[in-house]
């Protein structure tokens, strides 16, 4: 069973400004509860024993807010000098460590349910797999599309652009669970991207170049479960959806 978190939390959120401002987008509040907070809480939830949040920007105000434990949780962190210059893909190599041991993996800016992770472990067992929801028409999402078994056949990052609507298309939530012998492989590409300098990319560009080589899968979530705040109409959005 997967025991361990890793919240990449790094980015400036530039779009979230003026909240953003003086403190990280992950101490954003939805209803007055951080979007970090509200993760920790569902993670104590589902038996996550241990958490590395990868920060960059205000990384100390995330260190002061959290500390060393979440209840049930030990906390620890690292750091991503280069945050300005890079994307959630180096923060993650920077924790590639943590990855041959199986990890539940978030984005530091995402509002979810804990029934969403807790259903998702009991209906996916031993399989890596996004959390995924149907896709349906955003532009600048990562859409992932996959066969009749869910399993994960391409993975484009629209930028700037949307994507077709189909049965098979799905989008991230932000949120992987990434089983150890997924993880290993996982680390190695990851590094594979750093050695070139290819740093300022997503993750997904990472598993979207390696489709072919490991078995993915997406495990299907309703929209409501979950919503990304990149600016200030997500959090209008979230306030609503999580009222």
């Amino acid at each position: 069973m997967v025991e361990t978190a890793v919240i990449l939390a790094a980015g400036t959120g530039s779009r979230l400004k003026p909240l953003t401002d003086h403190a990280p987008k992950c101490l954003t509040e939805i209803n007055g509860i951080p979007i970090l907070v509200n993760a920790l809480e569902n993670l104590t939830k589902v038996g996550i024993r241990h958490c590395t949040i990868v920060g960059g920007y205000f990384s100390e105000k995330i260190k002061t807010a959290i500390g060393s434990s979440f209840r049930s949780i030990g906390v620890n962190y690292l750091l991503n000098e280069h945050y300005s210059s890079t994307n959630d893909m180096y923060s993650l190599w920077i924790a590639r460590h943590l990855l041959p041991k199986g990890v539940l993996l978030l984005e530091g800016d995402i509002f979810f349910r804990h029934e969403t992770i807790g259903r998702v472990f009991s209906t996916m067992g031993s399989k890596s797999c996004y959390i995924a929801g149907k896709y349906n028409g955003k532009m600048n999402e990562i859409l992932i599309s996959v066969d009749h078994g869910k399993r994960v056949r391409s993975i484009e990052v629209l930028r700037g652009k949307s994507g077709p609507v189909a049965l098979n298309n799905y989008m991230s939530t932000g949120m992987l669970i990434i089983q150890r012998e997924f993880g290993s492989f996982f680390s190695l590409w990851l590094t594979e991207f750093v050695g070139r300098n290819n740093v300022n990319v997503l993750f997904d560009d990472v598993l979207g170049a390696h489709t072919e080589d490991a078995d993915l899968y997406v495990c299907e979530v309703a929209q409501e479960e979950w919503v990304e705040v990149d600016t200030i109409e997500d959090v209008r959005e979230a306030e609503k959806v999580f009222a």
